[in-house]
């Protein structure tokens, strides 16, 4: 039972360091690259393996939950709230993306949506991986 906790507990963090990775990376693209067309095939190749991270996170979190009998604490209800905020801003900025004219002030709105989106994203991943260390 202790193999299975330590491995879970050891693939959880991978996978939140992989996710800090990727919004980093995110955040470089929107910072770095000139044009839009260039941009969004880049962001939309990184997409489907930042939503692969958000739900490896989300199961492997389940899956400590339930060795752990399903204790709740706060860290335990920052960690879902920041995870729910992440998938909800990324829904909204796929909306925003899809329905985006291809005009230059359309393609600057959503650019800066990003850049906060994938901000937010980190610092709440921070703050989360601070809480959860402080506290144990």
């Amino acid at each position: 039972m202790e193999e299975l906790i330590r491995l879970s507990s050891q693939l959880h963090l991978i996978f939140i360091g992989l996710l800090g990775v990727l919004i980093a990376f995110n955040l470089y693209l929107l910072n770095s690259d000139k044009t839009f067309l260039k941009l969004s095939k880049r962001l939309e190749l990184i997409a489907p393996q930042y939503y692969i991270v958000l739900s490896a996170i989300f199961f492997t979190g389940i899956i400590i939950m339930a060795i752990r009998q399903f204790h709740f604490s706060l860290s335990v209800a920052v960690m879902i709230i920041v995870w729910i905020g992440i998938v909800a801003l990324g829904i909204r900025g796929h909306k925003i993306y899809k329905s985006m004219e291809r005009t230059e002030i359309s393609q600057k709105a959503y650019k800066q949506y990003a850049i906060k989106k994938y901000t937010l994203d980190l610092l709440g991943l921070c703050a989360t991986s601070l809480l959860f260390y402080m506290g144990h």
